[in-house]
């Protein structure tokens, strides 16, 4: 048995031959014990609690039986001393009784061990399930009053003639409890046997399980793109060579992945890099509008690092930034360049432009993270602007931050139509605007940030470069 042989195969996969798991399976004979346990468990579970249940059938319909022939003579003798005596007295012999009702012949209840029911027609209720008959006696399994019971129905008769009916309610709570008990009882007996077998199959689970265990925490690691660690190979049986390849696999993968992660990363960048030449260009077509997508996107970070955003963050800032007219390249010049008012026509075309915008960056996986911002930079904080007239805080922040920027830097440039304002001016224009086009709070924060900056005179305007 001991006899063992390993062979390589191609590609450096380690192969057992010979005896080894496969003689630790055999410990997998060991549950087998365990479900012998259980199964005794079960057996003389069921087996108790279902003596238990008769026996409680058997009492219940015996109290029953023996109301129904008390209360025979008192009723007949118009008796309601008599009647509330038997009722009182049975319902005080057993905790488990919950009422006893006796009912004349009409159906009216002549005595109950609660005074309220007296005098008023008995309130039947749905059986849930039959139970059986007892000689005279049907019982039957109910809810009354939120409470689940065995009621016991016994026809009431004297000298022949039946004269009412005894019902008799008996809680399912004790029974439950005793069961409960056998059952905690059985249980502690039987953990104890599995406790004995748990201890003697221990050694040998370990040895299967453990590396299983690394096994899996390799794979997560692996899953997760956490610092792969190798997983140890302690054994030299399957397990062990198996765990061995795994450390091959795992490697070729991960170097793999860095690979794809470093394409992945040029094609992001090479996309980027794309729409960024699209974006100057477009900027270019207008000599009023050159380098406007450059310094809305330095404003834009300027005021995210102000209000407190991550590098990563800024990062997407930026290029949502770079990239929020991007839709203008599907305008005519005829309406872009145009240096008077734009008619309905032209201004409909002119404010399609973030929608198209979303379409061209929808081209591309790697830009759909800024299709959202690019939508909604010309969104209102009041829900009056384009494209889906959204508002507040459904508005995304880069875009409200963008939205800022570009008002800013389109009143501080000059334009064909007019000249360009100073900053102060065009700050006022913003906070004119706050809770209208602009959130309160954003437009406060940006017009402090301008105030703060130095003058924005021609030489600061072309340093403004990315």
């Amino acid at each position: 048995m001991g006899a063992e042989e390993k062979q390589t195969e191609p590609g450096g996969i380690e192969r057992r031959v010979g005896i080894g798991i496969r003689l630790k399976l055999f410990g997998f004979l060991l549950p087998l014990v365990f479900l012998l346990i259980a199964s005794m468990t079960w057996v003389v579970t069921e087996v108790t609690q279902s003596t238990m249940r008769h026996d409680l059938l058997q009492r219940g319909a015996s109290i029953s039986r023996v109301v129904a022939l008390s209360a025979g003579y008192s009723l007949l003798a118009n008796d309601p001393l008599g009647l509330d005596r038997l009722v009182s007295e049975t319902r005080a012999s057993d905790p488990d009784i919950a009422f006893v009702a006796i009912r004349d012949a009409s159906d009216m209840v002549a005595a109950h061990d609660r005074m309220t029911e007296r005098a008023k027609p008995y309130r039947t209720v749905p059986p849930l399930l039959p139970l059986g008959t007892f000689g005279d006696t049907r019982a039957d399994e109910v809810v009354r009053d939120g409470r689940r019971l065995i009621e016991y129905t016994t026809p009431i008769s004297f000298a022949g003639r039946r004269v009412g009916i005894a019902s008799l309610g008996l809680s399912m709570q004790g029974l439950a409890t005793s069961q409960r008990l056998i059952r905690q009882w059985i249980f502690k007996v039987a953990a104890v046997i599995l406790v004995i077998a748990f201890f003697g199959t221990l050694l040998l689970s370990s040895l299967i399980t453990t590396p299983v265990k690394r096994l899996h925490r390799g794979v997560l690691s692996l899953a997760s793109s956490e610092t792969f660690q190798p997983v140890p190979a302690r054994s030299s049986d399957e397990l062990g060579a198996l765990t061995r390849n795994f450390n091959r696999m795992a490697e070729t993968i991960l170097a793999q992945k860095t690979t794809l992660e470093k394409r992945a990363l040029q094609l992001e960048e090479a996309y980027i890099s794309m729409v960024r030449v699209i974006a100057a260009s477009l900027d270019a077509r207008d000599p009023s509008t050159k380098g406007h997508s450059i310094r809305v996107a330095r404003m834009s970070c300027l005021f995210g690092r102000l209000i407190g955003m991550g590098e990563e963050e800024l990062s997407n800032l930026e290029r949502a930034a770079i990239f929020h007219d991007l839709g203008k390249i599907q305008t005519r010049d005829g309406v872009l360049l145009k240096g008077e008012r734009l008619s309905h026509v032209e201004e409909e075309q002119m404010r399609s432009h973030p929608v198209n915008g979303t379409e061209i960056l929808r081209m591309a996986p790697f830009l759909h993270r800024y299709i959202p911002v690019v939508r909604a930079h010309h969104e209102w904080y009041n829900g009056e602007g384009y494209p889906d007239g959204i508002k507040g805080d459904e508005i995304p922040l880069h875009a409200q931050i963008i939205a800022l920027a570009d008002a800013f830097d389109a009143m501080t440039t000059d334009r064909p139509y007019r000249e360009a304002l100073s900053s102060e001016e065009a700050i006022n224009e913003i906070l004119g605007f706050r809770g209208k086009q602009f959130s309160p709070e954003l437009a406060d924060k940006f017009a402090k940030m301008v105030r703060e900056m130095p003058p924005m005179d021609e030489t600061t305007l072309k340093s403004m470069t990315l």
